[in-house]
């Protein structure tokens, strides 16, 4: 029997399992269609091995525990927070979420059911226009406190400090020599808020009235909003559309986080926080490219667009 049926029969009276969706990040579980007590669902079963096999990954235990934590935070989020975020921010409907040591279960309504296709690249200024209102909504003290201390303190999955064995492997250059001070820049922001930490296309579903639903909040956290504006450009324009479409989506989404913060916190000046964000806009590619240059040297993301933003940092530090 699956670990999952037996979790699942804790909460629900009828389990009709379907077919297995997909298969999680290296071995560590499966999603799964499925009908609970008659209800469409589709249920996220994780079971974290001892040993996780990937290709550009060492098997240490600094990386175990990071991706054990990972779901561990998801955990606490579809638990405890996703329920307050706002109808602009929503993430999907998460029935119930269930621990047992190192295995979860997630049951989430089916969104395909309610309407709701996997979002695609035409899609970017919906899913620009979510993450705006994500960030306003959670640019207050509380929420980057309540952040720090059950969800990940600083929020994406490549940050220096979550990457040590990355930077050993990066050879000795600029940006090695600058990494402290990128992540410093990030980190020491006057203006904080909790990001999604993997806001990549593949993790936003959209309906025919543009709505948007975000999941997979693995690594959601502390930080500042441009680095989700940043990372979910690198999974929805390819070398040429980033020459042609950042610079206007960038300030798409200062727009759009003006008008949200007018929403949620209208005393904060919007100015402001535009400011000191767009300043480290460089910053978040700089320190993104720090990564991939030590994780995947060769990765399809380092492209020119990328390497001009990393000038353009390094001049500052010259």
């Amino acid at each position: 029997m699956a670990f999952y049926l037996s979790l699942l029969q804790q909460h629900f009276k009828q389990i009709k399992v379907g077919a297995t969706l997909t298969s999680l990040w290296s071995g560590c579980g499966s999603i799964v269609a499925c009908e609970l007590d008659g209800q469409a669902c589709v249920i996220k079963a994780v079971n974290i091995p001892e040993v996780i096999n990937h290709p550009k990954i060492k098997q240490t235990a600094f990386a175990l525990n990071r991706k054990r934590k990972s779901y561990n935070v998801e955990y606490y989020f579809y638990n405890d927070c996703s329920q307050q975020l706002p109808n602009n921010a929503a993430a999907i409907g998460c029935l119930t979420a269930i621990q047992n040591d190192q295995q979860y279960v997630l049951a989430f309504n089916d969104f395909t059911q309610q309407g709701y296709v996997q979002a695609l690249p035409q899609d970017y200024r919906e899913v620009i226009k979510w993450l705006a209102h994500f960030h306003a909504f959670n640019l207050t003290t509380e929420a980057v406190t309540h952040a720090a201390e059950k969800l990940w303190p600083q929020g994406n999955y490549w940050h220096l400090s979550t990457r040590p064995d990355e930077l050993k492997k990066l050879q000795q250059s600029t940006i090695k020599q600058l990494a402290a001070k990128l992540n410093t820049a990030l980190c020491n922001s006057a203006y904080k808020t909790v990001i999604h930490g993997d806001a990549k296309l593949t993790n936003f579903a959209i309906n025919k009235q543009q709505h948007v639903l975000g999941y997979d909040f693995q690594y959601v956290g502390a930080g500042v909003g441009v680095i989700d504006v940043m990372y979910f450009m690198t999974s929805c324009f390819n070398e040429t559309q980033l020459h042609q479409h950042a610079d206007s989506c960038l300030e798409w989404y200062f727009s759009e986080l003006k008008l949200a913060l007018g929403v949620y916190h209208p005393k904060v000046e919007a100015s402001k926080v535009i400011n000191d964000w767009r300043n480290l806009w460089s910053v978040a590619w700089a320190d993104f490219y720090r990564f991939l240059a030590g994780w995947s040297p060769e990765h399809k993301k380092i492209n020119s667009y990328m390497l001009l933003q990393v000038k353009k940092e390094l001049k500052k530090h010259i």
